[in-house]
Order: structure tokens, then C-alpha cells, then sequence
């Protein structure tokens, strides 16, 4: 399976926004060659996203199960937006991070 094979109907992504950064969006039908269309989940907006080089797709969105993970290398994608979610959804449940990397040099 290749990446883009991923991009279908109902498939969640972050597409880009001017002042959030980044908004979250769904897939309404099967990616086709240069085109996918989304539904901005907060507006419900439908917009089409012209896709120059398939390299550069919209990243993909965890599953619900893993927002506000403790351990950020359990998200299935791990990219500037799923980082970024996941910080501010612990923002919002008050439960900050604590641990920034191991040590294991010895």
C-alpha cells in the first residue's frame, strides 16, 4: 500500500489554516490524481485541495483513541500537527508533559 492509498472517503486529516496553523478536516471522497476534497470539521466548510506533488499531501490524523497521549512515540503519525494537538488537548485537561527525553548514554 502506498501513502496515498491512505487518502480515502471518511479518512481524517490537518489541513492548512492561516491563524490556527492547522484545523482538522475529513476526507468526503477517494483521493484522485492532483485533487482532494475535505470538510472542515469545525465550520463544515467543503474545500478542494489541489495537490501539486503527492509527496506533499495533507498529514494524516491520529485516532481518537491516542488524543492526548502521554507518549508522544505511541501516536500512529507522528508530525507538527499531531504534536501539536496532543500538546493542547493536555493544556486543556491540565496533564503537561514532564518527561522530555531519556538519557541513555551509559
Amino acid at each position: 500500500m502506498t501513502t496515498k492509498e491512505l487518502y480515502t472517503k471518511d479518512a481524517r486529516v490537518w489541513v492548512e489554516h492561516p491563524v490556527k496553523v492547522w484545523e482538522g478536516a475529513t476526507i468526503t471522497s477517494d483521493y484522485r490524481s492532483g485533487v482532494l476534497i475535505v470538510k472542515i470539521d469545525q465550520t463544515g466548510e467543503i474545500r478542494q485541495i489541489k495537490i501539486k506533488d503527492e509527496n506533499q499531501m495533507p498529514p494524516l490524523r491520529n485516532p481518537s483513541l491516542l488524543i492526548g497521549e502521554n507518549d508522544l512515540t505511541s501516536l500512529s503519525y507522528l508530525h507538527e500537527p499531531a504534536v501539536l494537538h496532543n500538546l493542547k488537548v493536555r493544556h486543556m485537561f491540565q496533564q503537561p508533559y514532564f518527561f522530555a527525553c531519556f538519557d541513555d548514554y551509559g
